[in-house]
C-alpha cells in the first residue's frame, strides 16, 4: 500500500458498484502529478473538489489502472470549508449587525427630521450598540451615562 498526499486535478463519475454495505459510487480521480485512481464513495457526489489536497492510498494496480482510497489528509481532518458551527456564527454576526443598524437608524430618524438624519452618526451608533451587546458584562453604566451627556449620538 502506497500512501501519498496529492492535489485533485479532475474528478469524473464512473458508475456504481454493489459493495457488501450497499451501493457505492465510483469516481475516477486525476491528480496534479498526472496519476489516476478509481475510488468508491457512499454518496452520489464526490466528497472532494478539484484543488483539494487528499491522501491517496493505492490498494491495487493492473495494466496502468489503479484503484484504492481517497480521503482527507490526517493533518486536514477538519475541512477548511465552513461547518454548520461556522455558518451559525456567521448568521449570528449578521443578525447582530442588522439589529444594531436597525436600532441606530431608528434612533437617528427619531431624534431629527428624516431629511436631516445622518447615516454616518447612525453607523457610529450601530458600532457602539454592537460593542455593548457583545460585552454587556464589562460595560459601566456610569460611563455610559457620562458619554451620553457629552456625546450627541448616544
Amino acid at each position: 500500500m502506497e500512501n501519498q498526499t496529492k492535489k485533485v486535478a479532475s474528478i469524473q463519475g464512473a458508475g456504481t458498484y454493489e459493495g457488501q454495505h450497499g451501493i457505492l459510487y465510483s469516481f475516477d480521480y486525476s491528480f496534479d502529478d498526472e496519476t489516476t485512481l478509481r475510488a468508491n464513495h457512499k454518496s452520489q457526489q464526490s466528497p472532494f473538489s478539484v484543488g483539494d489536497e487528499v491522501d491517496v492510498i493505492i490498494r491495487g494496480s493492473r495494466d496502468g489502472f489503479s484503484w484504492g482510497q481517497v480521503k482527507r489528509p490526517e493533518n486536514l481532518a477538519y475541512s477548511s470549508k465552513p461547518t454548520s458551527v461556522d455558518k451559525f456564527q456567521d448568521r449570528q454576526e449578521i443578525i447582530l449587525n442588522e439589529w444594531a443598524i436597525g436600532r441606530a437608524l431608528e434612533w437617528e430618524m427619531n431624534k431629527s427630521h428624516p431629511h436631516e438624519a445622518s447615516i454616518k452618526e447612525a453607523i457610529a451608533l450601530a458600532k457602539q450598540l454592537k460593542k455593548y451587546a457583545l460585552d454587556l458584562d464589562n460595560i459601566s453604566f456610569e460611563k455610559t451615562l457620562e458619554e451620553s451627556n457629552t456625546n450627541s449620538t448616544f
